[in-house]
């Protein structure tokens, strides 16, 4: 018979095959490939240099495109650009005078000064306006008639970019078309100090536009009418330091914005400075193409795909015009005569080097800006004056890169102090559950999920650290103390495993004890005799031994149906034929073994790596998917407390844990999310969610108080009977129908001197809040005296006779309950006193007999 080949032979040639398959079907050789990107290469950058000579050869006014209020426009001039030709068909250029209009618009009211030609005022602009703005859009179309909005124009963009394989005509299919009439945005600025060119001759005018610097914005733009990430979009410009003026433009395949820049500027002097400034940056890389990298090259324009395979989808183009706002005066009063821009210089060198210097309170960086789409041929504006109020909007407002770097560091300390925190509460429980029994009740879930969030900020933490310099020492800090946290956690988490170690072992025999009682007898009888017996040096017996009849010996806890139960499951299975004594009498006595501490380490580091993946994968998800997966991700990291609710209900516990360090806790952890949930300016710029938080509060507050009612009702009250398993109940109620069944508590006869009873109304009168007075009518109660034999004082025990309603008076009987414990060899204790003696010893302290732990 051939043999059959094993599974791990299989797939090993299913392996094979992939491999092989992968590479038949993957692309040319490395030379080949880099042939084709050498050439690519070359035809980019003499493509380049003749855009360049273009501008060059280019004056002020050339680019004057046809508006759309006017049919024949002999007076319209375009440019051999890509996008700013007529053929080109980019009905969005009819357009521009009016965006242009708007931009002076918002410059003027930016200065202070309006159309009507009031006085400007003192005006200082931040020189490097490196940082991060955000604010609200709408669209414009006070200039559009009501055909315009409706019919979109075809452009044929195979015409303008043949080189380019484009995946789609249809112009609705565009990324990046803006279609809602608001939304949000958000402006990274991010600015290069080694490029500074003085504009052409000196000029002492008042208004002269002065340097000229190069920038580059990353945009993302949110539509209100649409859910999902936004659009993001990379566009590249200059900046006018003493105006306070930002021109930028998106630079592709299809538009040569970066190379037309100048002729979208609002008057000649901007024109000359950023065409001087551009000339500079482009030719000297052009000139010198190998000494730049790929990343360089791309600083200010796209190169096309280097494979000419790949399909590209279109999207809208970008003209960005955006003012930044210049301080008012009474935002810097402390510094006497000093000029503006003196004082913004030096507020820009402490940012840039601290070193201690007394500097005013660091203004928010604010700036306006308009958004013009060429191809697509929409406006939109940021919602503030002169449009709107400054209750509607203002515009956009942020911080600048080293404020922000600064309340990050700030924030990430008081993150530390915070975990710091966290592991001194951890501490304090961990001293105050120093014995087996007070270890025992305290869950084990309720830790893990502890010291899982705290290991999950260690891990990201450490990453943060390793990728951003300028916040290294700062997230280090947090990364240590979530590290010591998680140390100090484990030891603590360990402790808990091996006191709770001969539950788990005693759960697993009675797993396998109720697995032997319920399979039939017959079943395992047929199974051993149809068994062949393979092994020639074992000789088979299949002899029935007798039944014997065994002795019962009552147990120390009185369960004697327990005992009978066990005893008739070893005499039954004494029946069953064997094969061989020795060996299954062997397998009968050994304990049964669970997973160790260990096996749950390594599965914990795996469950944290996944998540940790997964939650880096979710900043690629779609905004709400992302949002449920960070929400579900703090609910359960929120639901610590419930565990330790199951564990009390399970060991019939009242109070596992310390109160500071269910409180502290329970506090401290909501913290961050209330950081980020109620926070408009937060780092991650995250959006703010009253609701949410507010779910996660109550969540919170919900398990706390259910703590708290354990504590005071008991861990099982108003819980169905067959949700637990039934335990030892340390405070019975004691009623007088015990007396005569001999249920009371040794020293508690019906023999009892009456002088040892206590008048009801007076016991009654001492309940709190007069819980008592209206059940003088119903409830008659005696109280008889005994002696603690641990503090040796009397002990007063209230025995209750009613008149057979028991609803009424159950929670009073509840409370009076509390005072006393009751052991199963029926002693009588002060609840403090035998529940400071089980810390140490679970051992009655009478009769040395052994007790259930709380």
């Amino acid at each position: 018979m051939p043999s059959v080949p094993s599974r791990q032979e299989t797939a090993r040639l299913v392996l094979l095959a992939v491999l092989i398959f992968f590479l038949y079907i993957s692309p040319d050789s490395p030379t080949s490939g880099s042939k084709l990107s050498q050439e690519t290469a070359v035809d980019n950058v003499n493509q380049y240099k003749n855009l360049l000579a273009t501008l060059n050869s280019t004056r002020w006014q050339d680019f004057n495109p046809q508006r759309e209020s006017q049919v024949v426009d002999k007076s319209a001039k375009y440019l051999n650009l890509t996008g700013f030709r007529q053929d080109d068909g980019y009905q969005g250029w009819g357009r521009l005078a009016k965006w242009k209009e708007r931009c002076m618009l918002f410059f003027l009211e930016a200065h202070g000064r309006s159309q009507k030609g009031k006085e400007p005022r003192e005006s200082a602009f931040y020189t490097n306006i490196t940082g991060i703005v955000q604010g609200k859009w709408v669209r414009y179309e006070a200039d559009l008639i009501e055909l315009d909005r409706k019919v979109w124009p075809k452009i044929n963009i195979s015409k303008i970019a043949p080189a380019v394989k484009w995946d789609t005509e249809k112009n609705e299919l565009w990324t990046r078309n803006i279609t809602g009439s608001s939304g949000k945005i958000r402006i990274r600025l991010e600015e290069n100090d080694s490029e500074i060119i003085d504009h052409g001759p000196k000029d002492s005018r008042e208004d002269s536009i002065g340097s000229v610097r190069e920038i580059a914005a990353t945009i993302t733009l949110y539509d209100d009418s649409k859910k999902g990430n936004g659009w993001v979009m990379r566009t590249h410009g200059v900046y006018w330091p003493k105006v306070g003026a930002l021109l930028m433009t998106t630079t592709s395949e299809k538009f040569a914005g970066i190379f037309g820049l100048p002729h979208l500027t609002l008057d000649l002097e901007q024109y000359v400075s950023s065409q001087r400034l551009l000339n500079r940056k482009l030719g000297k890389a052009l000139d010198n193409p190998e000494k730049n990298s790929r990343s360089e090259r791309e600083n200010m324009w796209v190169m096309n795909s280097e494979d000419g395979d790949v399909l590209m989808t279109p999207h809208c183009e970008f003209v960005v015009f955006a003012q930044v706002y210049p301080f008012e005066v009474d935002q810097i009063t402390n510094f006497g005569d000093k000029k503006m821009t003196l004082i913004i210089q030096e507020i820009e060198r402490e940012l840039r080097a601290p070193n201690g210097a007394p500097t005013p309170r660091i203004p928010m960086l604010k700036m306006s800006t308009v958004i013009l789409s060429p191809d697509c041929g929409f406006i939109l504006e940021s919602k503030g004056p002169p449009s709107f109020t400054f209750e509607d909007g203002e515009h956009l407002i942020g911080k600048k890169h080293e404020v922000l770097v600064r309340n990050m560091q700030h924030l990430l300390e008081g993150f530390a102090v915070v975990i710091l925190a966290q592991t001194l509460l951890l501490i304090a429980q961990s001293k105050d559950a120093s014995t087996p029994s007070t270890i025992g009740r305290i869950s084990l879930f309720t830790i893990s999920f502890m010291l899982f969030a705290d290991a999950f900020i260690f891990a990201i933490l450490s990453l943060l650290s390793g990728v951003s310099p300028n916040l290294f020492p700062s997230a280090l800090l947090v990364s240590f103390m979530s590290l010591m946290s998680v140390m100090l956690g484990i030891r603590f988490l360990s402790a808990i495993w091996n006191s709770q170690e001969p539950e788990r072992i005693e759960r697993l025999r009675q797993q396998r004890v109720l697995e032997v009682a319920t399979q039939p007898s017959s079943e395992l009888n047929l199974t051993q005799v149809n068994t062949p017996n393979t092994d020639t040096n074992i000789t088979s017996t299949t002899t029935v031994r007798p039944q014997e009849d065994n002795l019962i010996i009552i147990p120390s806890d009185q369960d004697i149906d327990a005992e009978i139960f066990e005893d008739t499951l070893n005499s039954s299975s004494s029946i069953l034929p064997t094969t061989n004594e020795n060996r299954a009498s062997t397998q009968a006595t050994s304990p049964p073994r669970g997973v160790s501490f260990a096996t749950i380490y390594v599965r914990s580091v795996l469950l944290l790596t996944f998540i940790l993946f997964l939650t880096l994968s979710s900043t690629s998800w779609p905004a709400r998917l992302r949002k449920m997966y960070i929400f579900t991700l703090s609910l359960i990291n929120l639901s610590f407390p419930s565990f330790q609710i199951y564990r009390n209900v399970q060991r019939n516990c009242r109070k596992a844990l310390l109160w500071k360090f269910i409180i502290g806790q329970s506090i401290l952890r909501m913290a961050p999310f209330a950081y980020f949930y109620l926070i408009d300016d937060n780092i991650l710029f995250s959006e703010t969610d009253l609701k949410a938080f507010s779910v996660l509060a109550g969540w919170v507050w919900i398990q706390c108080w259910t703590l708290v009612a354990q504590s005071i009702l008991g861990p099982r009250w108003g819980l169905p009977k067959n949700w637990y398993v039934e335990g030892w109940n340390y405070h019975p109620i004691l009623r007088n129908e015990n007396l005569e069944a001999s249920g009371l508590p040794i020293g508690l006869t019906i023999d009892q001197d009456a002088s040892t009873f206590i008048h009801t109304p007076t016991s009654i009168s001492s309940l709190p809040d007069g819980q008592g007075q209206g059940k003088l009518g119903k409830m008659t109660n005696s109280f008889r005296s005994v002696d603690c034999a641990i503090c040796m004082q009397v002990l007063e025990v209230p025995i209750i006779k009613t008149d057979g309603d028991t609803t009424t008076s159950g929670v009073a009987e509840i409370l009076q309950s509390r005072r006393y414990m009751v052991t199963p060899c029926r002693h009588i204790f002060h609840s403090k006193c035998l529940e400071g003696w089980m810390q140490f010893r679970l051992q009655c302290p009478i009769c040395r007999d052994k007790l259930p732990p709380l």
